[in-house]
């Protein structure tokens, strides 16, 4: 039995009515606008994005629930900042603040016995210095007892909570608060529950609605199903790259998460070994080289370095060349494996009827050379019909799987159609714009 590598089932979400999609090698969707070719794109973008992802993403959610509890421990090491009069003291607490503010690589049981340390080193300064706390007049002790406990009951989400103002602060409630979260975070990463994948369903489609049906199939192994409780961890595919537009370039804290994570991408370091695709697009396709600002005075970081010796800032050149630039950036740092799939929506914009052939076969070669795998999303006939009979020429086309949306009648529902290799269903589609020339045009 032939397996395929990884077979994505969809039903019954926005205007997709049902979709069963192989992904091989180099995947090919067509549809009108509206069909929902995008919805499919970021249902893959995001499912992958999650798994591959999945510990960096609990440990940036742990941090967001952490912010609070920081907050309040500024504030603490503040107030005693104000009455200690040891100065090495009073450095000593703010540098382990410090600390905790910084972005750590260490592990969370690190991060934790940090977090513990330091909220005992405060509790420990605090109740010995309530003496210094009563002899400044300013503020009283019991109010500023008051106004802290205030600020622990909203920290620890608790509605009732010892308002004694003569009480002490009891900061072993806050230890006990952030070990639960280590913990909830440990959990989480253990068990992968599939829950952080829908909450990012949510966000991002800003909708509570879910596909009625949605999973995915690795060598015909259901991994990822919206009714199972975890996440399996794939293996067929390590890395996700979403690519809908080449104007996402230099965009920054954008609304759209995908520009934002290929940005970040785009500015790794770039290797010492560059493959000869990236020689070729610059040999054959822009005759120059993309890299990133070495120092130079160009104030953004992406440039461009033409054959003539000319050296341009990429976000001011042509459309094009950033569409090639950006798969140049990442061949350089090694972003593309055969372990990456690849999104593209609608490669052909912006592009001259040339170079979409140029990008056509790009396409085949990173396929058939690195193995990258891809799901594009194209309205273009030569496109279309580029990648096909590029992928016969170089012996692909077993990986190459075409699908059309078709409309239900009555209805605004699109079912994907598997082509395989027959692209006559959807040119049948483009000539509707030919017939529509002629109407309009007679």
């Amino acid at each position: 039995m032939v397996a395929s590598q990884i077979r994505v089932n969809i039903e019954g979400f926005r205007s997709v009515g049902r979709a069963d999609i192989i992904i091989d090698g180099i995947t090919v969707v067509a549809g009108e606008n509206g069909s929902g070719k995008s919805t499919i794109s970021k249902l893959l973008y995001h499912l992958y994005k999650t798994t591959s992802d999945f510990d960096e993403l609990v440990l940036r959610e742990l941090q967001l629930r952490l912010k609070d509890v920081f907050r309040f421990l500024d504030i603490l090491q503040h107030e005693l900042y104000t009455v200690i009069k040891d100065r090495n003291i009073r450095e000593e607490i703010r540098k382990d603040l410090l600390i905790l503010r910084r972005k750590s690589d260490n592990s969370p049981d690190i991060q934790l016995n940090k977090w513990i340390s330091i909220i005992n080193k405060m509790a420990y300064f605090y109740s010995f210095q309530q003496d210094l706390f009563e002899e400044d007049k300013r503020i009283k002790t019991s109010t500023r007892n008051f106004r802290l406990k205030q600020i622990m009951r909203d920290v620890l989400k608790i509605s009732t909570f010892d308002e004694n103002e003569n009480s002490p602060l009891n900061l072993d409630q806050i230890s006990n608060f952030v070990e639960s979260l280590f913990k909830e975070a440990d959990g989480k990463i253990k068990s992968r529950p599939t829950s952080l994948f829908i909450e990012s369903l949510r966000s991002i489609f800003s909708s509570d609605e879910l596909p009625d049906v949605f999973y995915v199939l690795e060598y015909e192994e259901e991994i990822i199903s919206l009714t199972k409780n975890y996440l399996s961890i794939p293996y067929s595919i390590q890395n996700v790259i979403y690519i809908d537009t080449p104007m996402m370039l230099g965009e920054e804290d954008s609304d759209n998460p995908h520009w934002d994570d290929l940005n970040e991408l785009l500015s790794k370091s770039s290797k010492v070994d560059i493959s000869k695709i990236s020689g070729s697009i610059s040999r054959d396709i822009i005759h120059g080289e993309i890299s990133i600002n070495d120092g130079s005075d160009f104030g953004r970081d992406f440039i461009y370095k033409r054959d003539d010796g000319h050296t341009y800032d990429l976000l001011d050149c042509a459309t094009g060349v950033k569409s090639f630039g950006i798969i140049q950036l990442l061949l350089k740092n090694g972003s593309l494996t055969d372990k990456t799939l690849l999104i593209i929506d609608e490669p052909e914009s912006h592009l001259h009827p040339q170079w979409i052939i140029e990008y056509a076969r790009l396409i085949v070669m990173l396929h058939k050379i690195i193995g990258v795998k891809f799901f594009i999303a194209s309205h273009n006939p030569d496109m279309v019909s580029a990648i096909k009979y590029i992928s016969e020429k170089e012996a692909i086309d077993k990986n190459l799987n075409y699908y059309i949306a078709k409309k239900r009648e009555m209805i605004y529902l699109y079912d994907y159609k598997h082509l395989k290799t027959d692209i006559d269903p959807i040119f049948e589609s483009f000539n509707i714009a030919l017939e529509r020339i002629h109407q309009y045009g007679a």
